[in-house]
């Protein structure tokens, strides 16, 4: 048994920092030292090491590719601790930060990637790309054809940086405001350097949305990327980490069984106002027991936090109690003797996992033969949805956390056996909740079910649609109408400064008890055509709420 109880990366060499910390990754592998200390400095990334991976493949825009290059790859190494330094207030003084080729549209080194480690323990880790992937400033001039914005001190300001996801700010309260000015693609030219420290853009659609005295913030790409990223960790612990700004998704944890997390900051530094131009945290195929407290997540489009898995696809019939389904994006295992909900329309069915197989590839997906303890229902056929328990959470817990400025929705849920407690929800342009399945796009599944939101508080969300749903929460799904999203306990919140406080619509079985609306024009909207109960009590409004605040 080795003695040594940590391997001090300060003590190895490498052609720049990426090299020195893989050097200190590999040193543990061959002596099987598991604890990796880093100083209290940043290291500088630039070198990378290509690996073969599938982990990027998650959503309709992923690039069709099966390597990605990475600055700090880690594969393969069972109870490995990173372990940063802290400042004096508790924060890590240890930062990771990735370059930045300043490219358009670009895809980046991820700073850390990590596949099959269980019992990985990261700690006291800051993350960032240098120099930052967004910039804000000033609206300065506007008219028909175009605007002129005086960058902040500190952000980045140069010719033809990108116009991806802008979005626009209240210059005294400093609240996102109104829908996202671009998304995506851009606008329809890239910033013009006109001095130092002014940018303009000569774009009419950018002119209509913006206003004289508005702040306004924006990044130079926006493809689906992630920055860190953990695959098939099982039992990861995630403590006390900060993003401070990244060129995609900020983290990716995928198909891990269990994760502990506290403190986890995704947050802009400096003048900057936004983190990254995708979702904060996005959690695809998790399983086990996930607790989540005091995390923060300000400045991201889309989402902060993204929950889903994909549905499986009924593709062929081979006899009443087996069928071949196909899903889309990356691979993960089934397993025996879980059940898998095979929905007829609004009702689903629960069958046991007899056995299954891996059945080949498509371009776009794979293939799973699955035989189950009893018969199909009545109804499936060809284009049947189905939904894998394991690869959802058993149970789903956040605590103590917040979600501030974000163009989409803080918490987007596509799962069962979500619990939000004590939670604040502030200026997200989508519902600051968002329940529901997915299907046209991305075939994000599955339905909502055994949510309880208690003792959050939700001001100024929902001011933009999405799917059609507005509010501080929503219950929507895309592609489908109907009673879907169930069991929904919404208990002794307070929703603040909304138009509409909660929209139920492809819902059923939706208790609200106890809540505060104040400042809310409409606090329950429902869909009559879907039909589903919703039930309201001990609700208090307008006046009354205020008082008992």
């Amino acid at each position: 048994m080795n003695t040594i109880a940590a391997i001090y990366v300060k003590d190895f060499k490498g052609e720049d920092d990426a090299g020195q910390i893989r050097a200190a990754v590999g040193h543990a592998l061959e002596t099987g030292i598991r604890t990796l200390v880093f100083e209290p400095r940043t290291y500088r990334l630039h070198s990378v090491s290509v690996i073969e991976t599938e982990g990027f493949r998650h959503d309709a825009d992923s690039p069709d590719a099966v390597q990605k290059a990475c600055h700090i790859p880690i594969r393969g190494i069972s109870g490995l601790v990173l372990q940063g330094a802290v400042n004096d207030d508790g924060t890590p003084a240890t930062v990771l930060a990735g370059y930045n080729d300043m490219k358009l549209h670009n895809q980046l080194p991820a700073i850390l990637w990590c596949e099959d480690c269980p019992d990985l323990s990261v700690v006291n880790l800051a993350f960032t790309r240098e120099p930052a992937y967004s910039s804000a400033g000033e609206v300065v001039y506007r008219d028909d054809n175009g605007i002129k914005v005086k960058v902040f001190e500190g952000n980045l300001c140069y010719d033809g940086m990108g116009t991806y996801c802008m979005n626009r700010f209240d210059p005294v309260t400093g609240a996102l405001s109104g829908e996202s000015v671009t998304y995506g693609y851009g606008a329809s030219a890239p910033w013009k350097l006109e001095k130092d420290g002014l940018l303009s853009l000569a774009c009419p659609q950018v002119a209509a949305k913006v206003r004289e005295g508005e702040h306004l913030s924006w990044h130079q790409g926006a493809c689906t990327d992630f920055q860190t990223y953990f695959g098939r960790c099982d039992r990861l612990k995630l403590s006390n980490l900060r993003t401070y700004s990244a060129n995609g998704f900020c983290m990716l944890t995928e198909f891990c069984r269990g994760i502990t997390a506290d403190r986890v900051v995704f947050k802009p530094g400096g003048n900057r106002l936004f983190t990254a131009p995708r979702d904060a945290w996005k959690l695809f195929k998790c399983t086990g027991q996930l607790s989540i407290s005091r995390m923060e997540v300000q400045g991201v489009r889309m989402d902060g936090q993204n929950m889903h898995s994909n549905w499986l696809v009924l593709e062929r019939l081979d006899n009443s109690r087996e069928a071949l389904f196909h899903c889309l994006h990356t691979y993960a295992p089934l397993q025996a003797g879980t059940m898998v909900r095979v929905y007829t329309g609004e009702v689903s069915h629960l069958l046991e996992i007899s056995e299954w197989s891996p059945e080949g590839r498509s371009a776009k997906g794979y293939y799973y033969r699955i035989a189950f303890t009893r018969d199909l229902p009545a109804g499936a056929d060809v284009g049947t949805l189905a939904a894998a328990d394991c690869w959802e959470p058993e149970r789903y817990i956040c605590t103590d956390s917040s979600f501030i400025n974000i163009a989409g929705a803080g918490h987007l849920v596509r799962h069962s056996h979500l619990y939000l407690i004590n939670c604040l929800y502030k200026n997200t342009m989508n519902p600051g909740v968002l329940l529901g399945a997915e299907l046209p796009t991305h075939s994000e599944g599955g339905h909502a079910s055994d949510i309880l939101i208690k003792g959050c508080e939700f001001d100024n969300c929902g001011f933009f649609p999405r799917y059609g749903a507005s509010g501080c929460i929503g219950i929507k799904s895309s592609g489908f109408s109907g009673k879907f999203n169930k069991h929904v306990l919404i208990l002794d919140n307070v929703f603040k400064n909304a138009q509409l406080g909660v929209h139920a619509v492809d819902a059923d079985e939706v208790f609200l008890l106890g809540n505060r609306f104040v400042n809310v024009e409409t606090p329950l909207l429902c869909d009559s055509a879907v039909g589903g109960t919703v039930t309201e009590l001990g609700s208090v409004s307008g006046e009354a709420a205020s008082l008992q605040g």
